[in-house]
């Protein structure tokens, strides 16, 4: 009866790669506060107006619509790997754009649809 709705993001230094994979619909947006020298998150409103904006094309508006199940992919390396705190900022970000679930990806690879639908990945640990 309900819609699920899988959203596969994907985080570059400058921008950020969404599928909606029921629809496989694709939007590619640039986002300035994805550049910070130091992190990949520059500024925390600037990335959730951004994904709330991404949420606002990609999903149609329905009222048989679940809320979108996230499956987030941080592809730019960071020294010593990502803190506790910039996935907490991104998950509190996504969740902020209308996420009901988050899910961080723990690969260098690309995910296919099938394996965000179905969950087969790697997640990232402890978070």
């Amino acid at each position: 009866m309900f819609k699920k709705n899988h959203i596969y993001y994907q985080f570059r230094k400058g921008e950020v790669t969404a599928l909606h994979v029921e629809t496989n619909k694709t939007l590619v947006k640039g986002c300035l506060a994805l550049a910070h020298p130091r992190s990949l998150m520059g500024d925390f409103f600037a990335v959730q107006a951004c994904l709330i904006g991404i949420s606002q094309e990609l999903i149609p508006k329905s009222l048989f619509s679940l809320a979108p199940v996230a499956v987030v992919h941080l592809l730019e390396a960071s020294d010593g790997g990502y803190t506790n705190v910039e996935i907490r900022a991104f998950k509190e970000a996504v969740l902020g754009a209308g996420a009901r679930a988050v899910f961080f990806v723990d690969s260098p690879v690309l995910l296919k649809p099938t394996q965000v639908q179905e969950r087969d990945f790697k997640v990232l640990p402890n978070v």
